[in-house]
Order: structure tokens, then sequence, then C-alpha cells
């Protein structure tokens, strides 16, 4: 398995000209994925934290474009990263529900909730993050709230938040 490490991320990032506050925001979902990954090993449950780790930090690499999920996805994957493609693809609930696409690795599940509890570059609810979103787009974001939730409560019910 091929895995860029932070440095790495950080460059592919700045060579794809990511903004800088996307960065930002990038690097505190990785803060916070890496803090969820360390609890479940803690608890002794199987997750590649590097893989959290890149996933987190490239998840948003194209995200000032249309479809950036898919469009990230293959940029990795072009790369020779198949593993961090497939965690920046299901970032996204609206790729999920248009691959149908529902049943995520840990790695995914972390990489997704860590992004939906990341406001700009802070920790908040899902519901503060929500009800942010709700104020930005004008799309129904409930269903992808709805997973958040799931996942938290997942998360939760194992004691790793």
């Amino acid at each position: 398995m091929n895995i860029p490490t932070r440095e790495e991320c950080l460059l592919i990032l700045k060579n794809n000209g990511t903004p800088s506050n996307v960065i930002q925001h990038t690097q505190k979902v990785a803060e916070f994925a890496a803090e969820i990954a360390d609890n479940l090993l803690e608890k002794g449950i199987k997750v590649n934290r590097g893989l959290v780790v890149a996933g987190a930090l490239l998840h948003d690499i194209e995200k000032v474009k249309e479809d950036h999920s898919a469009k990230g996805a293959s940029i990795l994957e072009k790369k020779g990263y198949p593993e961090v493609a497939k965690i920046i693809k299901y970032h996204s609930y609206y790729d999920m529900e248009k691959d149908n696409h529902f049943e995520l690795t840990i790695e995914q599940k972390i990489v997704f909730y860590a992004d939906k509890r990341i406001m700009h570059d802070r920790k908040v609810s899902i519901r503060e993050r929500y009800d942010d979103l709700k104020k930005r787009y004008e799309f129904d974001l409930s269903k992808e709230k709805e997973f958040a939730e799931k996942i938290e409560r997942e998360l939760n019910g194992k004691g790793l938040l």
C-alpha cells in the first residue's frame, strides 16, 4: 500500500494550487481524524493511521471545483495512491449516494466524520456544522447529516470520541 507522508500531502496540495484556507481546514480535519484513529488503536481496533491522515489532508484537494470529491480522487489515483483516492471519493455523501456505496472502511468513516466536525478550522458539533452549511448552500443536506450522526453514534458506542 502506497501512502504519502504528511509532508508529501502538503506538497501535493501546494503543487495543485489548493487555496491556503482549504489547506488549513484539511490540517484540522487530519488532526481530529488522527485523534480518533489513535483512540481506535488504543482500544485494539485495527486502523491504518497513515491512511487516515493522508486521506484527511487530501480530501479537499479540489474543493474549489465542481464534483470535487471525484476530481480529487482521480488526481490521487493518477499519482499512485488508490487507497487515498477511495477515501477522498467517499468523503462526500453525494458521491456515496450517486454510486450507492454506503459500506465504508473504518478509515473512510473516520475521515468523513472528522470532516463534518471541522468548520473551516475549528471543531464544532454536527448540528452547528450543518446549520452553517444550510445557510451557505441551497440544497438539502439532511441525509448527509443523518449519516454523520450515525457514524458519530457508532464511534461513541465504542467509546472512541
